[in-house]
Formats: structure tokens, C-alpha cells, sequence
């Protein structure tokens, strides 16, 4: 037997009775039905002695070349196939019909030879083969498979994050300055949520980072925690969802610790939850996967506050400047040290600690506990804190700095006690 004529390019040749699946031949007499159906049984007995390939050859009479062609070489969902059919024979009386082996595609006469199918929006990428639909004048039919494929690629654009993502269920802030209170419990409850309709169709798969932070009221981060996640528009059936989910997890290589339940929503993870820190919590596209521009305003960031106790307890040094004495003529060296331990009240919906607050310690000594006669001695305490104003209205000037006006009854060892009115500028801790 002769080698069969291979030719590219989508075309399927007929040559001295030689058949593989790129090619077909159509039966063109009487005269030849005896030797196709002596080759049909010799080609089933080798079949059966020989092991299965995957393709079944179809051995058929004639001597004609066809040429399939489609105009691009790759294709999007929703984009719109033409094939093009070339006969060598023109004269031939067989009909020939192309298929595109793609459910809910179905090719439509555009011309001699030519055809026409919009791909479904939820199509999946892949290779699909064209095969080829042959009608003789004594109307039997049979199918062929060609070395033509209709090409199909999925969009690999990022969907703005603010139209499929969620954190929930307790809305956060968009600001840190009005970052909403919640327990721990609450806190540690929180889903980052994918709603996965909110994808468009031809936007492909979304990689994202889910970027977790934690601040104590001091300013310091104690934790900070990244973690990677996929996501797609689901084509609405599970099969579908898996095969796609497996393919796009390869993108992430050995960082693939995701799980396909995942794809609807991830729990945040967070450790430590100092009283009153802020929880920061911010989902934007992975740009490490090379799909997109980076884009800083494609982000989704919203703000938590942890919940602590009503009364906090401080430990303050100071340096006053005392301003009036309601005993000024019985003299005292004051020093310029104060130690007080205080009492702050905070507000829970804030977490703001109120202006005024209370302590009790050591004034006007030259250390700490520096408290000798004639010098110092102790003094209950309550402070302005303009410091803390600012904070309130959303000044940072300072997580320790405090600058104010103190009220003071003082009671000196061996003098008289007294009022005194001060200026200070303390440190907390």
C-alpha cells in the first residue's frame, strides 16, 4: 500500500485507497462498493488483533482532496467562527457539512462554502476538533475527523475587586479613624466572600492577595499575614467548576494550598487581637500572575477596631511646670519630675480614651521616687490632655506623647498641702 498524501493546514486528501483520521474519500461509483466493503472487513479483523490507539480509521473510495479552513487561529467565548470548505472536485454531487465538536455551537450556511457559529460565552478553553458530515446521491452519511481545530482561549483580564468582593458579615471602614469596634469573636469570624457572579463572562480566572494586618493602639504592627486566592465566574455546573479550578491552580505552582471551597470564600486569619489595635484588611489582584497592569486603585481595604476593656490603666512620667500654687508663700522647691499612675476612660465606639483622666503619685521630685523634705511629695491628679483631643478629631501627634493641663492637690512632706494648677508634658506607658 502507498503512503497517504498528508497535507496541512486543516486538508483531507483521498489517495490509492490509504486512510487516517486526518483524511476522508467520497465514494464516487458503483463499481468500487464490492472493494470497499472487502477493505471494511479487512480492516475490522486488524482492528481487533491490534491495540486500540483511540482513533478509528474509515476506509472509503475515491480520489478527492477538501480543505477546511477557519480564519483565526485562536479564538475568545462569544467570538463568531467562519469555516471555509474548498472542493477539489466542484462538480461533485456529495454534500458536505461541517461540525465543530462544541455543545451549543452549530455551524450556519454563509455562503458557497462557507459557514458561520458564535461560540457560547461559557464555553472552556480548549482544542475542538472540526469534523465533517458527508451525504452521498444514495443519501447515506457518515463522519469524518479532520486535522482542523477551532482554537479556544479564555480572557485573561482583572475584574475590578469592588464588583466580586465582599468582607463581611459585619461591615467594616473605609477609613482607619472610624474603624468599626467588634469583639474578638466577630473579628475572628470574618469571610473574605467571592461573589462570583459579579465576574463577567470574559474576564477569565481572578488571582488574588488577601492582605491581613494587625496595629496595637501604640502604632506597632504585632502581625501581618498574606494569603493567596483564585477565583472564576462559575459556569454552573460542578464538572466544569473542577476542570477549570485544577487548570488555573497550576498558575500558583508550589503556593497551591487552595481548596476548591475556597473559591466562594476564605476566613481571615488573625492571632493577635491587642486591646483596642486595628485590624486592617485588604484584598487586590496577585500581580505576581503576569495577567494585568497594576492598577493601586483596584482595592478593596476596610478597617476593624478590637474591642477592650471600658477603664484602662496607664503609667505616666511627667515633666509639670507648675503654674499656680494656692500656698505660694509657703515656699516648696518643686522639682521637675512627676510619676502617676492613672486611669483612662475609653470610649466603646471609638476606642478614643476621654481627655480627662485621673492619677495618683509622686510630684515635683528630681526622680521618680526622688521624695525628700522640702522637695516633692504626692499628689493626686487630673489631667487635660490636649493630645488627645487631636486624636479625637483625627491629629496624630504621638501614641505616648501627652501635653495638657493639670489640676493637683499636693501634698508635700512637712509643708502645708496645697492646690496646684500646672502645665505637663508626659510619656506613657
Amino acid at each position: 500500500m502507498n503512503s497517504p498524501r498528508v497535507e496541512n493546514h486543516g486538508k483531507i486528501s483521498y489517495h490509492n485507497a490509504e486512510f487516517n483520521s486526518r483524511f476522508f474519500r467520497i465514494p464516487m461509483n458503483k463499481g468500487q462498493t464490492f472493494a470497499l466493503s472487502l477493505i471494511t472487513l479487512l480492516c475490522i479483523v486488524s482492528l481487533h488483533s491490534q491495540p486500540k490507539k483511540g482513533s478509528l480509521l474509515q476506509p472509503v473510495a475515491g480520489d478527492e482532496s477538501v480543505t477546511v479552513a477557519v480564519d483565526k487561529p485562536v479564538y475568545f467565548p462569544g467570538d463568531t467562527v467562519r469555516l471555509t470548505i474548498r472542493r477539489e472536485d466542484s462538480r461533485a454531487r456529495d454534500t458536505i457539512t461541517p461540525i465543530v465538536t462544541i455543545e451549543g455551537t452549530a455551524l450556519q450556511p454563509a455562503g458557497k462554502d462557507e459557514y458561520v457559529a458564535v461560540l457560547p460565552p461559557e464555553v472552556l478553553p480548549g482544542s475542538y476538533p472540526v469534523r465533517i458530515k458527508i451525504v452521498d446521491s444514495q443519501n447515506r452519511s457518515i463522519v469524518y475527523q479532520t486535522d482542523c481545530d477551532v482554537l479556544v482561549e479564555e480572557f485573561q483580564a482583572v475584574e475590578r475587586i469592588g464588583s466580586y468582593v465582599n468582607i463581611g458579615p459585619e461591615s467594616g471602614s473605609i477609613d482607619p479613624s472610624t474603624a468599626v469596634t467588634l469583639e474578638r469573636d466577630q473579628i475572628r469570624n470574618l469571610l473574605v466572600t467571592f461573589q462570583r457572579t459579579g465576574i463577567r463572562w470574559r474576564m477569565g480566572p481572578q488571582f488574588v492577595v488577601v492582605k491581613t494586618s494587625v496595629q496595637a493602639r501604640d502604632g506597632s504592627t504585632v502581625q501581618s499575614f498574606e494569603r493567596r486566592a483564585l477565583t472564576f465566574r462559575s459556569h454552573g455546573e460542578a464538572n466544569k467548576d473542577r476542570v477549570l479550578f485544577v487548570r488555573y491552580r497550576m498558575a500558583y505552582g508550589t503556593q497551591a494550598a487552595i481548596r476548591t471551597e475556597e473559591l466562594d470564600r476564605i476566613r481571615v486569619q488573625v492571632d493577635s487581637l491587642p486591646d483596642w489595635g486595628l485590624v486592617r484588611i485588604q484584598v487586590e489582584p496577585d500581580y505576581s500572575i503576569k495577567i494585568g497592569e497594576y492598577d493601586r486603585t483596584n482595592s478593596l481595604t476596610r478597617y476593624f477596631r478590637v474591642k477592650g476593656p471600658t477603664v484602662e490603666t496607664g503609667f505616666a512620667l511627667g515633666i509639670p511646670k507648675v503654674l499656680y500654687d494656692t500656698r505660694a508663700k509657703d515656699s516648696v522647691n518643686y522639682g521637675s519630675t512627676s510619676a502617676m499612675f492613672r486611669l483612662y476612660y475609653v470610649n466603646q465606639e471609638t476606642g478614643h480614651r476621654f481627655p480627662v483622666n485621673v492619677g495618683v503619685g509622686t510630684f515635683g521630685v528630681s526622680s521618680p521616687i526622688d521624695v525628700d523634705v522640702g522637695r516633692g511629695g504626692f499628689a493626686l491628679s487630673m489631667f487635660l490632655d490636649m493630645v488627645e483631643i487631636m486624636r479625637m478629631v483625627n491629629i496624630d501627634v504621638g501614641k505616648k506623647l501627652n501635653v495638657g493641663l493639670e489640676l493637683t492637690p499636693f501634698f508635700p512632706l512637712e509643708r502645708r498641702s496645697r492646690l496646684l494648677f500646672n502645665a505637663q508634658v508626659s510619656f506613657t506607658f
